[in-house]
């Protein structure tokens, strides 16, 4: 009796591994569609046949493990898209409270001509001190509102180019900005 085999017999390491090759690919692929993410695609399969594993001396002889597997990957996927939405929901509701304490903070400090103009002078320079892809993408999108599509086609680039050089460029202007970032959202706030 060699060790490859279960104690039942029913799911050897050979009948595994072509469980293992016949799915993975279909299994990934319903993964990744449900959660956007490789990675955690390859997780969430990965934990399925894990799991198909572990259980294998509990394994029926007529037990459809491909089902048993599909079922698993779309529960997990389903759970992991679950937590996700609670996260979301907890970050919303943390991201209105900032703002609002951010908000009272600013009622209690008074500014003046000053330091609007000093704000202005710091966002032109900072926009200017974009780099040269990311300042374009930026400045058709934030002042000629167009949408990334038209951005795309005006400057014959993918629409994930333009996303990319508008998330590098905002993550550039919230970095130069920060010590700003208390009057910019009260401005904001001012002018809607």
């Amino acid at each position: 009796m060699t060790e490859e085999k279960s104690n039942t017999g029913i799911l050897d390491k050979r009948k595994f591994k072509e469980i293992f090759n016949e799915n993975y690919q279909s299994l990934f692929f319903l993964s990744r569609n449900y959660l956007d993410d490789e990675d955690e695609a390859k997780g969430v399969v990965q934990e399925a046949f894990v799991k198909l594993w572990d259980i294998r001396d509990d394994l029926k002889e007529d037990t459809n493990h491909r089902n048993f597997l599909f079922k698993m990957v779309k529960n997990n996927c389903l759970n992991i898209l679950k937590r996700r939405q609670l996260l979301l929901k907890h970050h919303e509701k943390i991201k209105s409270l900032e703002l609002h304490y951010q908000y009272e903070s600013l009622n209690k400090i008074g500014f003046d001509y000053l330091q609007v103009k000093e704000l202005k002078e710091k966002i032109d320079q900072s926009i200017k001190n974009l780099p040269e892809h990311c300042r374009i993408v930026f400045e058709l999108s934030r002042f000629e509102q167009l949408k990334n599509r038209e951005i795309a086609e005006r400057l014959g680039v993918s629409q994930k180019t333009v996303e990319a050089h508008l998330t590098k460029s905002l993550k550039i202007l919230r970095s130069d900005l920060k010590e700003y970032l208390p009057l910019i959202i009260f401005l904001a706030r001012l002018v809607r």
